[in-house]
């Protein structure tokens, strides 16, 4: 039989060099490329097509001045592919999924998990929800549309990074599905972007819909002997964080208390394991109560 632990961790491995190399790279032609794009186009970034999707390897995927948005890394058609499907080779080599299981995905963007799975095992059971409007709605048109058993949905939460514009306060926020009802909850890069006040309510909102015994991953910024919470934390990322929440980094023991109050077992915790910089894997169990 294939590893697919190790053969994941591979691909992983290559995904966090390309990051890195993309990293180095777009700081270095940045400040030449950007103004010619702007000059030119009246835009941030460029798309090759005019169309508001394009096709890679017979996948639907956003275009490159919707994929801009995401990092630099997300230019390269390959490596928005590939690390989607790392993604959800993660689900079937840690998580416990089966074909019957629900899995939400909090803070979906461009549906990078879901064009994974769909990759991997075709049309699941999956709800995407993501607080960006534009994003969501590029979702349910190039992903929903054609696999109705993935559904996104548009969650108005204020963000200052992502949508500053939003109706929902954090601390309001309940997230639209019943209790106890997710098999895997899923949420990448979510805390790194996310304040503790939200981070709390959001914790405890993947601790309702969450079944007994299901599972949980996500990504966030984390060390040990730091303050509870730092914004921006110089020098801690290679590259520069000017936006409102861009980096949100966390102690080690202030997030897993907050797990631990909502019922949330750490099985596994990867400091630094992600592919991207500085980001570490949380890999959470929620408790079964006691008959």
């Amino acid at each position: 039989m294939v590893d697919m632990n190790k053969g994941n961790d591979k691909l992983v491995e290559r995904l966090r060099s390309n990051t890195e190399r993309g990293s180095i790279l777009w700081r270095l032609v940045r400040p030449v490329v950007r103004p010619v794009w702007s000059l030119i186009h009246n835009r941030d970034y460029v798309s090759d097509y005019d169309r508001d999707y394009y096709l890679y390897h017979g996948c639907v995927l956003p275009p490159r001045e919707m994929l801009g948005r995401l990092g630099a890394p997300f230019l390269a058609d390959g490596f928005y592919l590939e690390s989607g499907i790392a993604e959800a080779r993660r689900l079937a080599a840690r998580l416990a999924y089966s074909k019957s299981s629900l899995v939400v995905d909090i803070g979906c963007g461009l549906g990078r998990l879901a064009t994974g799975m769909l990759w991997e095992f075709g049309d699941v059971q999956y709800l995407g929800i993501d607080s960006n409007p534009v994003f969501a709605e590029w979702c349910r048109e190039h992903i929903e549309r054609n696999h109705p058993s993935f559904r996104f949905i548009h969650l108005d939460v204020v963000n200052e990074l992502y949508n500053p514009a939003g109706k929902i306060d954090g601390d309001r926020i309940r997230l639209p599905l019943a209790d106890a009802t997710a098999d895997i909850v899923y949420l990448w890069g979510l805390f790194t972007n996310m304040g503790p006040e939200h981070v709390r309510i959001y914790v405890s909102e993947m601790s309702r819909i969450a079944r007994e015994g299901s599972r949980i991953f996500l990504t966030a910024f984390v060390e040990e002997n730091v303050p509870e919470v730092s914004f921006i934390p110089k020098g801690y990322l290679p590259y520069e964080c000017v936006k409102p929440l861009q980096c949100v980094r966390y102690s080690k023991d202030f997030l897993f208390s907050i797990f631990s109050r909502y019922g949330l077992v750490v099985e596994e915790f990867r400091h630094h394991g992600g592919a991207f910089p500085s980001q570490s894997e949380v890999y959470l169990r929620k408790e079964k109560v006691a008959a």
